[in-house]
């Protein structure tokens, strides 16, 4: 009979052992990896909660990474807008000036460098695909290089490459963003001021000299004028391409509270509690200690104990 119940104490003991150590194991895997159980399963009826939270997280974070690309993508179109709008001043104050000083010779040298400016700013690409290009991948929407070029290209066809559509995005708010307006909507006035300056020039020689004929200041005028008013439509551009900017940060920075919250709420269903799991560890060891010598020492028992 004494056997029989020191068997049996043996056998309780053994469980107990296993038993504690399946739960320092588990701990020990919090611990570790700071989750409070290793998959969905653990989390019973609030699994379906964790897995919508997480996919909402998901969602936000990958919306929220195409508006950050986004905002740095109207930064470089912004000041590509700025570079045309900043030509077209500098050759209209140019102008004015040569009219002023009644000596035309320096206007050749700023058209040239006015329009070079003008075809790199239009040509800009971001990730590869150029800007002003409508929803077109590659190519530069503007076909010409050089002033005698431009002399020629008197049609659009001539003087553009574009898609028949604007490029556009839509960051699932069920309104698509035009990206921006293509070459040739916002630059035919001002490559025809450019052509009509070339033609002058080149009417003249190739180029303006001194003293600036009355009709020649007239027409350099209304160039001048006709530059400055670009001038104002590429900056009025800029000023939309920053508002876009400037909404899709704040969009952004409410992504990113929203992945916070949904990160908090996750963390307070799925994160192990490491304060708790370090007391139940100690406490589970020291139930581990005196099982292990109860174990020990009734394994050392006998019948000749007993006689």
């Amino acid at each position: 009979m004494t056997g029989a119940v020191t068997l049996a104490f043996i056998n309780q003991s053994m469980s107990d052992l296993r038993r504690i150590t399946d739960q320092m194991t588990e701990l020990n895997r919090q611990m570790s990896t700071g989750a409070k159980h290793h998959d969905l399963k653990g989390f019973g009826g609030a699994s379906s909660r964790l897995l919508s939270a997480r996919t909402l997280m998901t969602q936000s974070d990958s919306r929220a990474s195409l508006l950050q690309q986004m905002q740095a993508r109207f930064g470089v179109q912004g000041a590509a807008l700025g570079q045309v709008a900043d030509a077209s001043t500098a050759l209209s104050q140019s102008i004015r000036e040569a009219i002023s000083a009644n000596d035309g010779r320096g206007i050749v040298t700023e058209l040239e460098l006015s329009f070079a400016s003008v075809v790199q700013a239009l040509n800009e690409t971001w990730n590869g695909q150029p800007m002003f290009a409508g929803e077109r991948q590659e190519g530069n929407p503007v076909r010409i290089d050089t002033l005698d070029e431009l002399a020629t290209a008197i049609t659009p066809d001539a003087l553009f490459d574009e898609a028949e559509r604007h490029q556009v995005v839509d960051l699932g708010a069920g309104s698509p963003t035009v990206m921006a307006a293509k070459a040739s909507e916002l630059s035919q006035p001002l490559f025809d001021a450019m052509r009509e300056l070339k033609a002058l020039l080149d009417a003249s020689g190739g180029t303006i000299g001194q003293p600036i004929s009355l009709s020649q200041q007239n027409e350099l005028l209304q160039i001048a004028d006709a530059l400055s008013a670009q001038a104002v439509l590429f900056t009025n551009e800029q000023a939309r391409t920053g508002q876009l900017q400037k909404r899709y940060e704040i969009e952004d920075i409410r992504l990113q509270e929203r992945s916070d919250l949904i990160k908090k709420e996750i963390g307070e269903q799925a994160d192990a509690d490491g304060g708790e799991v370090a007391m139940r560890l100690s406490t589970l060891t020291l139930q581990y200690e005196a099982s292990a010598k109860t174990f020990a020492e009734l394994s050392r028992l006998s019948l000749l104990d007993f006689i």
